[in-house]
């Protein structure tokens, strides 16, 4: 029978004689390629996109560019609106502005085009066929032509040239007399009626 020497006061054994070798402490692993997750987040690679398809959607452009094509620089009012709904429910607010300013020159250039190609020469033709009316009627009830050709039922004026810078225009008018005949001058009128006999 063995006996066991006692240890001296402060040299006790961390753990008895039986206990077996403390194990290692298991390797660290190697940190992760994306940030690591808080506590509560989407166990997704990119938490935000799917935070963001949970929002409203954004209102359309479409009625930006309708806005701003009929109604010019008044197409900011409808931007401004819908660009702070977008920016409310979190989105991009930079698809409002390049609609209204993309809008705004094609429209601009759009309108000048018409006004300049249709309009205008519209206009003038409509004021040309008021002063037309004019020579007309001047024609018809002129001691002038009445001596010249007698008694005149009817006249019809068309222009032979462009109005020149005298405000002067010429006209082949044809008169339908009383007689039953009919006959035809040059004349030379302005835009108030007043003519004279193209030589």
């Amino acid at each position: 029978m063995s006996v066991q020497t006692p240890q001296e006061p402060g040299h006790y054994p961390s753990a008895p004689p039986w206990a077996s070798s403390p194990e290692p402490e298991p390797p660290v692993p190697a940190p992760h390629p994306y940030p690591a997750y808080k506590h509560g987040q989407l166990l997704v690679q990119f938490p935000g996109e799917v935070h963001a398809a949970a929002r409203p959607a954004a209102p359309s452009w479409r009625p930006v560019v309708a806005w701003t094509f009929f109604f010019s620089a008044l197409g900011v009012l409808s931007a401004l609106r819908r660009s702070g709904t977008a920016r409310f429910y979190g989105r991009a607010r930079r698809p409002y502005w390049i609609a209204f300013g993309v809008t705004l020159v094609a429209g601009g250039a759009f309108w000048s085009l018409l006004t300049t190609s249709v309009a205008i020469p519209y206009y003038h033709h409509w004021q040309e066929d008021g002063i037309t009316t004019v020579v007309q009627d001047t024609l018809q009830g002129d001691r002038r032509i009445i001596k010249k050709l007698g008694a005149v039922d009817s006249v019809a004026c068309r222009p032979e040239t462009e109005r020149n810078a005298d405000d002067v225009r010429t006209y082949l008018c044809t008169f339908q007399l009383a007689t039953g005949k009919s006959s035809g001058m040059y004349v030379e009128a302005d835009s108030h009626g007043n003519w004279l006999e193209k030589e």
